[in-house]
């Protein structure tokens, strides 16, 4: 019979199999590997530095890589910080290894342990003299299932590990997202909304545009980044002779004199003396740390903008036929 007799779940003490339950966690997990939170399974060098690192708590996902294993996950979970040895280096060279968090499966790798219930299936182990290149354990083409956490750079003679020898190696497996998408088209009724502050200010300004309340946005309490891609199309320039005017737009995250906010790098235009007039597309992004000050709020976004030189109808203006959007993306990420 080619079908497993027993799904999950069926009743009344039916046995089900090791396999069926790990084909649950990767259909859960969409076949996700890496770690689950953020700060999980970190590794670092010992408070004082020595011939050891540590590896923070948490949990991995690490997809069933024997022979055979097709469609299934294991799901580790590290209670507390431990300590592993790390080989020292000779002074024939420099060497890299690599941390992970691996599964040991009897089922697939030999003889069952005597009390199955003392054994440590799940374990941190080093990876000696691999590619100093290396970032993803499956680059070794190994048949068992591990993540890797870090990659260690020894240069030679070093027994003593600095945290400038470590390369944090963890991804997460299934990182939250949120995206927000503000976006609007000027109208006749809006007038001229023309850049004039030299200093900087909300350009347009919330008030002037739209629904107010979409300029507002509720951080996530999880996101550690987010994306930012702010737009200006149709930008109108005057026939402006002698007139070469310049300066910066960007984006801003959160209120203007909030000391948590955050902000694109500054993006110059710079009008080049058109010979009549003209329309521009002009666009600031950046991906930026969300300070933890941040999370859980409520806050304005912005689009702003400040004129460096040019004066009077030389400026630059959003008028009907302008649009501008602010594309934002929370997300989470290793830390």
């Amino acid at each position: 019979m080619a079908w497993e007799y027993s799904p999950w779940l069926v009743g009344g003490g039916v046995e089900h199999t090791a396999e069926v339950a790990r084909l649950l966690a990767h259909a859960g997990t969409g076949g996700a590997e890496g770690i689950v939170t953020p700060g999980d399974c970190k590794v670092e060098p010992l408070n004082v530095p020595g011939t050891k690192v540590r590896v923070a708590p948490g949990a991995v996902l690490l997809k069933n890589r024997y022979p055979g294993g097709g469609q299934q996950t294991y799901v580790g979970r590290n209670t507390s910080e431990h300590e592993v040895s790390i080989t020292a280096t000779g002074s024939g060279g420099g060497r890299s290894d690599l941390v992970v968090a691996r599964v040991l499966d009897p089922q697939y790798e030999g003889q069952e342990p005597v009390d199955p219930n003392d054994f440590d299936y799940m374990r941190t182990e080093i990876i000696e003299d691999v590619p100093s290149s290396t970032k993803r354990f499956d680059e070794l083409g190994l048949n068992y299932p591990a993540v890797a956490l870090a990659r260690i750079d020894l240069p030679a003679s070093t027994g003593t590990i600095e945290s400038s020898h470590i390369t944090d190696l963890r991804s997460m497996a299934q990182p939250r997202k949120e995206r927000h998408l503000i976006a609007y088209a000027l109208e006749e009724s809006d007038g001229q909304l023309r850049l004039t502050s030299t200093t900087g200010a909300a350009w347009p300004k919330i008030e002037d545009i739209g629904n107010t309340e979409q300029w507002y946005l509720d951080v996530p309490e999880w996101a550690e980044r987010v994306r930012v891609l702010a737009t200006w199309n149709g930008v109108f320039i005057e026939n402006t002779p002698q007139q070469n005017v310049w300066g910066r737009v960007w984006a801003h995250i959160g209120a203007v004199n909030d000391p948590d906010r955050v902000e694109t790098p500054k993006s110059g235009f710079d009008t080049a003396q058109y010979d009549g007039n003209v329309r521009e597309a002009w666009a600031a992004a950046g991906d930026l740390a969300v300070p933890a000050g941040l999370r859980g709020r409520r806050i304005p976004v912005y689009l702003r903008g400040r004129v460096d030189s040019g004066t009077g109808n030389s400026r630059p203006v959003l008028r009907f036929a302008s649009s501008v959007s602010l594309d934002i993306e929370f997300y989470e990420d290793s830390v």
